[in-house]
């Protein structure tokens, strides 16, 4: 990073912060209207529990636009788990009775509420004081807001608001399973650990499988030991069993590393407010066209679960399919997923439409004298066999020539492949097809994602 462009990074963020923070009417309007829920949900709790405001709301680090908050209703530790979700449901439904409401599930059942233009979550959860405490995982809640707002400064959680733009902008924001990006407590605790975004970039711009955790609690072999496998592991400073890194994606913190590099070279607002843009179905046939490749797609109805559970199912069995085209010979250029909640669909890029007649099939070493007997056996139907250096080679017909066969196939015969159970009953009802009949506006952003993906 040159020196002057510490300056210049600093101007882009004076710049966009005003663009991106609440303006004190929308702050009041939204206050006002969380107090008002809150409200009415004290009238018909008892005075044992208390409801309280939470998310980012509470914290001081939500975006302009961004006409959403979480409600809780926090229940002493004697109500069993059951009491305290069934009672918590009920209340919630009796107080917002009239609005739209729709019931939500994580680890245990929770209420939707639009109210205007605002959208509420009222969770049932304990009242704890410390971890040892915890009851369900939403109960850490609140002691991420208390953490939170002890440990920022108002001019730290207007960089927490630009870090969230920052990676909204690259898609990378979100805990969703659909996203697998940074959750909003991670985008606090990454500015805690380095105190402005200025040098949460620097940092992030050299990391390489960083482990972050703010209180100590850890040693890092100790952490990295606890939370093996995880591309990013940051310690919750609240529950340090818990790493609130692990639903990032190794794809989305390579994007955060790589964009920070980006932006420290040649600082500027277009690092914030990217426009996407979505082709048209005319735009996009024509570029697959260009390609000389084969993309052919399956559809079905999406399973009736939750979004974390549909997202992680559909990509299992995105790559379950990839693995046996490939498994069959076909070379699998790549492979991309969507849903809009009531429908699933899969996209692949072959290499080639057609494969040739024949198929080589490797066998063991000759010094395997079993091995070797069992192989000829198992292709003595074969068009020949041969030894090759010090392996045995047996040279079949192939079964299946074409991709769109080849996939069909797979899809009828799901069992086996690793799909999830829901899915293998949702390729009961799919349809395996040349990708150009998914050439409508309803696919235009899928199809537009994977084609004209591009780094500017």
């Amino acid at each position: 990073m040159k020196p002057d462009n510490g300056a210049k990074a600093r101007a882009v963020f004076a710049k966009v912060l005003p663009r991106i923070t609440p303006s004190r009417r929308e702050a009041s309007e939204c206050f006002a209207t969380a107090a008002a829920m809150a409200k009415k949900l004290e009238r018909v709790v008892p005075p044992a529990v208390e409801v309280r405001l939470a998310g980012s709301l509470a914290k001081g680090t939500n975006l302009a636009g961004n006409n959403e908050f979480d409600i809780f209703m926090l229940f002493p530790r004697h109500f069993s788990h059951h009491e305290m979700t069934m009672m918590g449901m009920q209340y919630a439904r009796r107080a917002f009775s009239g609005m739209r409401c729709e019931a939500r599930y994580a680890e245990h059942p929770y209420l939707q509420v639009f109210y205007r233009d605002y959208h509420a979550d009222i969770v049932p959860a304990y009242k704890i004081g410390d971890i040892s405490e915890r009851g369900s995982s939403v109960d850490r809640s609140q002691l991420h807001t208390a953490y939170i707002n002890a440990k920022l400064s108002a001019g730290a959680k207007g960089d927490v608001r630009l870090l969230k733009r920052f990676m909204k902008n690259f898609g990378i924001y979100g805990a969703e399973l659909r996203v697998e990006g940074f959750s909003g407590y991670l985008c606090e605790l990454l500015i805690v650990q380095y105190g402005s975004l200025l040098e949460l970039m620097k940092a992030a711009s050299q990391w390489h499988a960083p482990v972050i955790d703010t209180e100590k609690h850890l040693s890092e072999d100790a952490a990295r030991r606890k939370f093996a496998q995880a591309p990013l592991i940051v310690v919750d400073p609240t529950d340090p069993g818990r790493n609130v890194a692990a639903v990032v994606a190794h794809t989305s913190l390579s994007r955060f590393i790589f964009e920070c590099r980006r932006f420290l070279a040649a600082p500027s607002e277009k690092f914030f407010f990217t426009k996407k843009i979505v082709r048209s179905p005319k735009e996009i046939a024509k570029a697959m066209k260009a390609r000389g490749t084969v993309c052919l797609a399956v559809r079905f109805p999406a399973p009736k679960v939750v979004p974390d559970v549909l997202w992680p199912q559909l990509k299992k069995t995105a790559q379950a399919l990839s693995r046996r085209l490939s498994d069959q010979g076909f070379s699998v250029f790549g492979c991309y997923h969507w849903s809009d909640g009531a429908e699933c669909a899969i996209l692949f890029e072959i290499d080639r439409w057609e494969l040739p007649a024949i198929a080589k099939a490797m066998g063991p070493s000759v010094r395997f004298a079993r091995d070797c007997e069992s192989f000829v056996k198992k292709h003595k139907s074969a068009l020949n066999m041969h030894i090759e250096h010090d392996r045995m080679v047996a040279v079949e017909k192939r079964e299946v020539r074409q991709c769109l066969p080849a996939l069909a196939h797979a899809c009828r015969h799901p069992h086996g492949m690793g799909m999830p159970e829901n899915m293998e009953k949702a390729m009961a009802r799919c349809e395996a097809f040349g990708a150009e009949k998914l050439l409508s506006k309803k696919y235009a952003e899928f199809l537009s994602d994977y084609f004209f993906a591009k780094i500017a």
